[in-house]
């Protein structure tokens, strides 16, 4: 597939554009598709790329970003928004985008002659009950352990998806990724703020919980690999490690010399800490720092098995210290 063109739905985003790059190094001609295409220019300074316009929601639109590839990859999703707000319509919102929008993708594919696409979800498909290590076979999350309506959407899109490249012969390859941190990653967006209040001294309080860490490059790596290699109808956990927040924060206070949190909450006095910076942050018509909903995800501490990327896809997963350090720099950087 070198030197021909391939698609990513999603270019313009964090993800999305570091596949991209990781395209152009492997001598493949990226394409990246987005709402708002002209954005390549600040995910990509200086980098040459075609973008083109395309949204989840309007399949015409996708059916005429595809002409002339080869392949797709659909990174594109509504995240950010849900965990960011207390809109109670990003239910159907999440389902329209992240359902029924890559149904869209993966349809203009197959109108288009595609024979082979790579979908993101998200490995918070797979968390157990009983605190097991999951894997890609495990049983899908219980709506009582959480049912947020980004986790609620990727629940739905998992066997719709499935459905779809069995009843028409296109070969899908699913990704399966925990939150990932590294070069790009943007001060404005959930995992920036984050770091930054760390880097600035502003994070008094933290939850004593743990979530899923891998960095972006590894996460881009997944999504070539799996084009390449990945068994259709398979789907691939791409989470480096579990991550302890106290080590998180640990980690990244001896990077910037700047203090870490003076206290660990547990989860529910958490909850209620977060309760309060949305609605201050409602008030002040700004984005709060912390939700409840991100909150709920690192309570829960899921861990993964994630040999088979590493086994039928040759990932190789980089060290904590390494991607924590080049999110520093990036930020720093990037002003």
């Amino acid at each position: 597939m070198a030197k021909e063109k391939v698609a990513i739905i999603g270019g313009t985003g964090f993800l999305g554009s570091r596949l991209v790059l990781q395209l152009l190094e492997a001598g493949y001609t990226p394409i990246a598709i987005a709402r708002r295409p002209e954005r390549i220019a600040q995910a990509l300074p200086g980098v040459e790329v075609e973008a083109r316009q395309g949204d989840l929601v309007d399949v015409d639109s996708l059916r005429s970003a595809l002409q002339g590839c080869s392949a797709v990859y659909c990174v594109a999703a509504m995240m950010e928004e849900i965990y960011t707000s207390r809109n109670p319509n990003h239910r159907e919102d999440a389902i329209r985008t992240n359902v029924q929008g890559t149904l869209n993708a993966l349809r203009a594919a197959v109108e288009r002659g595609i024979r082979r696409a790579v979908v993101t979800s998200t490995s918070a498909t797979r968390y157990q009950r009983d605190g097991s290590v999951a894997n890609e076979d495990s049983p899908p999350t219980d709506p009582s352990i959480i049912d947020d309506a980004y986790v609620h959407s990727k629940l739905r899109e998992h066997p719709a998806v499935a459905a779809f490249g069995r009843e028409t012969g296109l070969e899908v390859v699913t990704i399966l990724p925990g939150g990932f941190f590294g070069p790009g990653l943007v001060a404005d967006s959930m995992m920036g703020r984050g770091v930054l209040e760390i880097i600035n001294g502003r994070l008094p309080v933290s939850l004593d919980g743990a979530f899923q860490f891998t960095d972006v490059r590894d996460v881009a790596r997944a999504h070539l690999l799996a084009m390449e290699r990945g068994a259709p109808g398979r789907d691939y956990l791409v989470v480096a490690t579990t991550l302890a927040l106290r080590d998180f924060f640990g980690s990244l206070s001896r990077l910037t010399g700047m203090p870490e949190p003076r206290v660990y909450l547990p989860g529910g006095l958490m909850m209620s800490v977060a309760y309060m910076t949305e609605l201050i942050a409602e008030v002040r018509g700004t984005v709060p720092t912390i939700t409840r909903g991100m909150m709920k995800h690192t309570t829960i501490g899921q861990r993964f098995d994630c040999s088979r990327a590493q086994q039928e896809l040759g990932l190789i997963f980089r060290p904590v210290e390494t991607t924590l350090r080049d999110t520093v720099v990036s930020l720093v950087d990037r002003g």
